[in-house]
């Protein structure tokens, strides 16, 4: 009864910011907060943000979990996933092990998803080189035929 009790919890909306609202300032929250109106500055959530379809924030978001329905302008960090829903807008980086953008969503940005890499050079993931081997010899019998040797 305890663990449905606590996902139960987990489900519901701790914060919400209704349509006409506006507000402007530093967010941290934990749970789940859904905004549908007006928010600028910066969020960190410990839990999921969800952007209603009338919601318009311009921030830098980290969250465990961002849903996108409405606009957003700044970048979205997340610890386990970003998505993108058809209705949703989205101006700026994504960075999260799993992304998602559905069809008909609007993206602008950059996209970092899969395990994230710890190694960084000036501020970038380190890239490590593709080797290319070269083609086998050839070698040029009689009679023109032309084979490759292993």
């Amino acid at each position: 009864m305890t663990m449905k009790l606590k996902k139960k919890a987990a489900n519901t909306i701790g914060a919400f910011l209704g349509s006409d609202s506006e507000f402007e300032g530093r967010l941290a929250f934990q749970g789940t907060i859904r905004i549908d109106g007006s928010y600028k500055g910066n969020i960190k959530v410990d839990g999921t943000l969800i952007v209603g379809p009338s919601g318009r924030v311009q921030a830098d978001i980290n969250a465990s979990n961002v849903i996108v329905n409405g606009e957003v302008i700044g970048n979205l960090n997340a610890e386990t996933v970003i998505e993108v829903h058809a209705s949703g807008q989205v101006y700026g980086n994504l960075s999260a092990p799993k992304v998602t953008i559905h069809e008909g969503a609007v993206f602008q940005g950059q996209c970092q998803s899969g395990e994230k890499r710890t190694a960084l050079q000036n501020g970038r993931p380190v890239l490590h080189p593709v080797v290319k081997k070269s083609p086998p010899a050839e070698n040029k019998e009689p009679g023109n035929r032309i084979t490759r040797s292993a």
